[in-house]
């Protein structure tokens, strides 16, 4: 005779809510374009898919991005540890360590920042560095082009002008 039994606590603690990804890609270099207009390109040691509401891909390694101009010349590039991009809000949360460099050598460096596919607008409400060539800004918060160019820069905290 066999027998099975139950124990509700047992199975709560199998049945946790963990969220799977649905697909894990190592190794991703992906293409946002509009159009038919490359806009970024984006590279990602791993990429995974989440269908829950709302639905996200999780690039947990760390991810490195090259924006493009209307010419299909790299503009800006971001680099950040971690990153979460929204599909349905057509937004990419990048999260440790977020560098954004552009072609007039200017460096933007966060712990958080937002783009906005959408809009073409990057932001951030945290504390932020920009260097240029002539000075370093600090502040709380900015807010830019998707590619860097133009960019304000929220309570600002001071500057420095640098001397070669």
């Amino acid at each position: 005779m066999i027998g099975c039994r139950n124990d509700l606590h047992e199975i709560k603690a199998i049945d946790n809510d963990k969220v799977l990804p649905v697909s894990t890609t190592s190794n991703v270099e992906m293409i946002y374009s509009d159009s038919s207009v490359m806009k970024a390109r984006i590279k990602a040691k791993l990429r995974e898919t989440y269908m829950n509401e709302p639905s996200y891909v999780e690039f947990s390694k760390g991810i490195s991005m090259e924006f493009y101009g209307p010419k299909g010349k790299v503009t800006s590039r971001l680099t950040a540890g971690h990153a979460i991009s929204y599909n349905a809000k057509e937004i990419m949360e990048a999260r440790n360590n977020v560098i954004v460099t552009n072609d007039k050598g200017e460096r933007l460096n966060t712990e958080h920042l937002i783009w906005d596919r959408k809009a073409n607008r990057i932001y951030s409400d945290v504390f932020t560095t920009v260097t240029s060539p002539d000075k370093v800004i600090y502040g709380e918060g900015f807010e830019s082009e998707g590619d860097f160019s133009k960019y304000k820069i929220r309570n600002i905290k001071g500057s420095v002008r640098l001397k070669h």
